[in-house]
């Protein structure tokens, strides 16, 4: 049975494994530096406007989300999915739905103004047409372009 839990400092090192293999199935091209990906993904469990949410099958990650709120310039945050993933053993479960649900959980509690997320791993056709699928299913919309620069 899938369930939902904060990642915790003990989830580090899978995490940034999981996060090395992500990079192998993307086309995008970057080195990953260890100590910096650990940073990273500390740094969205220690404040109060971020967190890392997996999505855990008897011990083992097949899934997770990594949320950002932003105040900006309105009286109500944002909500943005800085990451979303499931991994292979997560497929074909209900995990992408439970990480989904709980992306508009925390946005509602927080009376957040919207939700963004992009779709921007650069992943083979098939697994970034699921993945903009299962967005828009859920009540995500095209709201202009995803601009890049390589450099």
């Amino acid at each position: 049975m899938i369930d939902l839990r904060p990642a915790t400092e003990h989830d580090l090192t899978e995490m940034v494994e999981i996060a090395i293999n992500a990079n192998a199935e993307s086309r995008f091209v970057g080195e990953v530096d260890i100590e910096a990906a650990r940073e990273y993904l500390r740094d969205f469990m220690i404040y109060d406007d971020r967190q890392i949410v997996v999505a855990d099958n008897d011990g083992e990650i097949v899934g997770g989300v990594i949320l950002a709120l932003s105040k900006e310039i309105w009286a109500q945050p944002l909500c943005y999915v800085i990451k979303f993933w499931v991994l292979p053993a997560g497929r074909r479960t209900n995990a992408a739905r439970l990480l989904v649900d709980y992306i508009f959980e925390v946005a509602n509690d927080h009376d957040c103004l919207a939700v963004y997320s992009t779709a921007t791993a650069e992943l083979d056709d098939r697994e970034q047409r699921l993945f903009v699928n299962l967005l828009k299913r859920s009540g995500f919309r095209d709201c202009g372009p995803t601009m890049k620069a390589s450099l």
